[in-house]
């Protein structure tokens, strides 16, 4: 995140929509959270914006700050401006002064220009009550485009967004354009534009932490595909086999290259998932765009590098929905005993190892994860150390001969302060030997229990999205002290309708 201003009391960002001003909930990240997490910056909310709403967005840095800001605010010194799509109105300039909840606000209203179906129109404000552009409006008999809790057209987004914001002792202009789609919308919705709507709730903002993210998730668009961006490719993943991949490449072609335009990518893949892909490979078969995509290359994430493969793998290397776990466990990874179990390659591990952590262990099962792990730690200059310890093992055996070595000698019995345990829905592990997450939690839970020290701390994780929810998390409040729900990243949201993508638990002993 690149702050607009930054002095002694004030941080002003552009906010993206999709994300709250602050945390909804114990294990949400609002914005506030979110910066804490990834850029260790500690705020003070002293104005807030909506979910949904984009634009500037001032911040308090110190507790005297917070008052000063709400003296600005009970004394209407601050002016903000913001912009908003809607249905065509007659009206060119009103003011709406109805109450909300009982309190006296104003909008000032200018329509800015109109195309064949909506218009783009402009709200100046001095003090914000709770939805007070939105309820305006809509008393205006213009409803946000996007505003469906106050009667507004359906939309992938909330079409509001705060300009410009004129602040007391701070000399400098406070101001954000709004989003080029916005005029692009004025004769209608398109494919393109939807999606970039969808893709800039994301991006540029995470960009100042990584090259990788979900710029259209599963359901959002469509039920039929999800398109991710990893460095400067684009990865499309169709969910419907009847469809292949050159198929979606022809119906979609229009919207990637809208958002090839707006992440600077230099082409793609297209690749059609299989619905049963234990019995067949993953993806049933594969499309490409643009500029060949190259067989292995290296994204960032933070300060660290990972190696994706996105051509005729099954797995790309890095799972971008575990983003703001990894940020977690470097939070608290120094100086501590980790297993990463079901490692993968080992994203989890060079999160822990970069921290600072005493030893990690990666613990799975496929040699060839093993290998891409030991080959992530190696690019960030973390196996000098010998502290990443690599271990060609099923979980379940590992876990039993901790047992045994805790049971045999359990005073000297080194135990782990952090485990990292994120299955898989399903894998075979041999003739009779098969896993199933489902099968498997409750061992899991209480193992992973047993062998952690007295403040020992776990994130377990899956995405077995057809699976109770509240078993998971019931099983592990059976073992654990505490167990905190933890939302996905902000690009992979909770789709009305449809199961969480993921499953994440915070769970300490």
């Amino acid at each position: 995140m690149i702050p607009l201003y930054r002095d002694e009391k004030w941080l002003v960002i552009n906010k993206p929509s999709g994300i709250s001003t602050h945390q909804a909930h114990e294990g949400d990240l609002g914005l506030v959270e979110w910066l804490k997490l990834h850029q260790d910056i500690q705020l003070h909310v002293c104005s807030r914006l909506d979910k949904g709403t984009s634009g500037v967005l001032l911040f308090a840095l110190t507790p005297e700050a917070v008052v000063e800001a709400q003296a600005i605010h009970e004394k209407e010194l601050a002016v903000k401006t913001y912009f908003f799509l809607a249905d065509k109105s007659s009206r060119t300039s009103w003011t709406c002064s109805q109450p909300l909840d009982n309190k006296s606000c104003k909008t000032h209203f200018n329509k800015i220009t109109e195309g064949s179906v909506y218009a783009l129109y402009k709200a100046v404000i001095h003090r914000g009550r709770t939805h007070q552009i939105r309820r305006h409006a809509a008393a205006s008999h213009i409803p946000l485009l996007g505003d469906e809790q106050y009667g507004g057209p359906v939309f992938s987004r909330l079409c509001l967004h705060c300009g410009t914001v004129n602040w007391p002792g701070i000399n400098h202009i406070l101001n954000v354009d709004p989003p080029k789609w916005f005029v692009a919308c004025l004769d209608g919705l398109s494919e393109a534009v939807t999606g970039l709507a969808l893709a800039e709730k994301r991006w540029p903002f995470l960009s100042a932490i990584t090259d990788c993210c979900r710029l259209i998730h599963r359901g959002e668009y469509t039920k039929d595909m999800a398109v991710d961006k990893y460095g400067k490719w684009l990865c499309v993943t169709g969910f419907d086999e009847s469809q292949s991949a050159a198929q979606l490449l022809h119906r979609f072609r229009h919207l990637l290259a809208s958002l090839s335009q707006l992440c600077g990518c230099r082409g793609g893949v297209i690749k059609t998932n299989r619905r049963d892909p234990h019995k067949h490979k993953l993806f049933a078969d594969m499309a490409t765009w643009g500029e060949p995509v190259p067989e292995s290359f290296v994204v960032h994430e933070h300060d660290l590098q990972f190696s994706v493969r996105l051509n005729r793998h099954q797995h790309f290397g890095l799972f971008l929905d575990q983003r703001d776990s990894r940020s977690r466990i470097a939070q608290v990874a120094k100086g501590k005993r980790v297993a990463n179990l079901f490692a993968f390659t080992c994203s989890f591990s060079v999160y822990a190892l970069a921290a600072g952590a005493e030893v990690v262990f990666s613990v799975d099962l496929a040699s060839g994860c093993l290998n891409r792990g030991k080959e992530n730690v190696t690019i960030n200059h973390l196996s000098h150390s010998k502290k990443g310890k690599f271990v060609k093992e099923d979980v379940r055996k590992w876990l039993a001969r901790q047992l045994r070595k805790k049971q045999k000698n359990p005073d000297e019995f080194s135990f782990f302060d952090l485990v990292i345990c994120d299955p898989p829905v399903f894998a075979s592990a041999g003739r009779g030997n098969s896993f199933h997450v489902e099968k498997e939690w409750t061992a899991l839970a209480h193992e992973i229990y047993e062998i952690l020290g007295e403040d020992g701390k776990a994130l377990f994780a899956n995405n077995h999205q057809a699976g109770s929810e509240h078993f998971y998390y019931d099983t592990l409040k059976i073992f654990f002290t505490k167990v905190t729900r933890l939302n996905s990243p902000l690009d992979f949201p909770q789709v009305t309708g449809q199961p969480p993508h993921v499953h994440i638990y915070w769970c300490q002993k």
